[in-house]
């Protein structure tokens, strides 16, 4: 997730009015410390916009309310430097407590013996409940395990895919939202008029080198169509899915109903009034309500949906906790990752960070938030859909090939089984590599 994509959920948050409470220790213990006070450091990329603020003061509140623990935020500019701060951390041999990880990273971490497994203390003495593991999003749950099916995360900032749309242009034509991928097609090239310079929706299909929305909405549209990024540890995404999902891409492509553009075209050419439709995450909320400043009525739906259902692309960090932590600093750390993910503290971060709560038991508690945000209510609705990115070494560069095949397939028009078939070996390729 590049620095851009950071601020833009940070920002979201500033459309935000009251917030759920926090401060309790809602269903948490103190951790068990054999010598009295602990101190611990969270190295994280919270630095910009209201996410910095929303950080400090969850962690403010939990040293007021746990005498016994010290939590010192370590915090890094982007996730860029994240990475590397903690990869070097690792190396000299003093990494922090605990730190925000992609699922790859969490991967090459683990294999390294970076990391600890943490399921003795999600189902330990001071763990979670099986009603709150059951409460988690499916998705948001499913993405704390890596290969082989130990637990190494827990879930920390997360985020998903909605479509944005100009509800006014689609009442002038008495055209209703579409629902499933074939009603996306024929309404956006419905939209479409050469003559008025408008179409469906723009995107950008991403590089080799930093996947982009675009890449991540071929991943849905996969999703969608019944496939998936990876199978018992393969990539898989040249199936007969893949095919059906980049053809849908390839369709919009050539009637003029798609068309490609970076730094988030999708968003500009709404706010101008030229597309029709922007499918982004939740957290780009704020950027195009600035971006359409009151020219029309923006409106927010659901993903559309495919043969399989809706697909989704669960988006955002979760925390590890490395291996160089005493008992007590580990102890003391679980106690504070445990209570960030309570109901109170999860709703409070999702109201004020433009992020998602993790569990459905935050719900209830942002109950009037949703009736004054209802964008979020459904994306968190969608988070059931959402699934996350394969949790193996080499994987952030795996999904960069993605991108390649978008450009092959839409800008020199080279078959589309002929492409995916060459970029799912060379995804492998990288994949192998990594581990």
């Amino acid at each position: 997730m590049n620095t851009k994509t950071v601020a833009v959920m940070a920002a979201a948050s500033l459309l935000t009015a009251g917030a759920a409470g926090c401060g309790g220790t809602q269903g948490s213990s103190a951790a068990s410390t054999s010598s009295g006070h602990v101190n611990i450091t969270f190295m994280e990329a919270m630095s910009s916009g209201t996410l910095a603020p929303a950080m400090e003061h969850l962690t403010s509140e939990f040293n007021r309310t746990h005498k016994n623990i010290t939590v010192t935020l370590e915090v890094q500019a982007s996730y860029s430097t994240l990475e590397a701060k903690e990869q070097a951390s690792i190396a000299a041999g003093n990494p922090p407590t605990i730190g925000q990880a992609y699922e790859d990273w969490a991967a090459t971490y683990a294999k390294s013996g970076a990391i600890v497994p943490l399921a003795s203390y999600v189902h330990g003495s001071n763990g979670v409940s099986s009603t709150y593991i059951s409460s988690m999003y499916k998705g948001v749950w499913k993405d704390q395990f890596l290969p082989g099916g130990k637990l190494y995360m827990w879930p920390f900032n997360k985020s998903d895919f909605v479509m944005y749309y100009n509800a006014n242009r689609l009442q002038q034509q008495h055209l209703a939202v579409p629902t499933t991928w074939t009603q996306f097609m024929s309404v956006t090239h419905s939209l479409t008029s050469s003559s008025h310079g408008t179409w469906g929706f723009s995107m950008d299909p991403g590089t080799s080198s930093s996947a982009a929305n675009g890449t991540y909405l071929y991943v849905a549209l996969l999703r969608a169509y019944g496939g998936n990024l990876m199978v018992n540890g393969r990539v898989a995404f040249a199936s007969q899915a893949g095919v059906r999902a980049m053809n849908v891409l390839k369709t919009m492509y050539d009637n003029g109903s798609m068309k490609l553009g970076t730094n988030y075209p999708g968003q500009t050419a709404l706010g101008a009034e030229h597309g029709a439709f922007d499918l982004s995450t939740i957290a780009s909320y704020y950027y195009n309500n600035e971006a359409i400043a009151g020219k029309f009525t923006m409106g927010v739906a659901a993903l559309p949906k495919g043969p399989a259902g809706e697909g989704n692309v669960l988006q955002g960090t979760n925390i590890v906790m490395f291996s160089k932590a005493t008992s007590a600093e580990r102890s003391a750390a679980w106690t504070f990752m445990k209570w960030l993910t309570e109901p109170q503290q999860t709703a409070y971060w999702a109201e004020h960070t433009g992020y998602l709560p993790v569990t459905t038991q935050a719900n209830p508690l942002m109950a009037t938030y949703f009736a004054s945000h209802p964008y979020q209510k459904i994306a968190a609705e969608s988070l059931q859909y959402a699934l996350p990115a394969p949790a193996e070494p080499g994987w952030t560069e795996g999904i960069g090939t993605i991108a390649t095949a978008i450009q092959e397939v839409l800008l020199q028009n080279k078959p589309v089984q002929q492409v995916l078939t060459q970029e799912q070996a060379a995804a492998q390729t990288y994949v192998n590599q990594g581990g």
